[in-house]
């Protein structure tokens, strides 16, 4: 499978955990123990796609790396915004405020 194929498979699952975390209102116990868990598949999106990406890298020179890197940043910003957020301290990322 091309990697650019799986990355915006994983892009459009991306975007629906988003858009389910953007519904999720409501200040009751119920509702943060759903954001909670949406929270915690949309972390675990973001991981699996940053070890694929991690797989996709390995073994390519320095020149490809840096190319694929480029492209990832410009063809799927959702994760690259993600995983930049995943990468900051929880203590600075509030990701209830989605």
């Amino acid at each position: 499978m091309d990697w650019r194929v799986r990355m915006k498979r994983d892009e459009l699952e991306l975007k629906r955990l988003v858009r389910r975390l953007a519904v999720m209102r409501g200040d009751g116990a119920e509702e943060r123990a759903r954001r909670e868990q949406a929270v915690r598949v949309l972390r675990a999106k973001v991981s699996d796609m940053r070890t694929f990406l991690e797989d996709c890298l390995s073994g390519r020179t320095a020149y490809e790396q840096s190319m694929m890197e480029y492209r990832v940043r410009v063809e799927f910003p959702l994760y690259s915004h993600l995983g930049t957020l995943s990468a900051v301290a929880p203590d600075f990322v509030d990701w209830f405020c989605a």
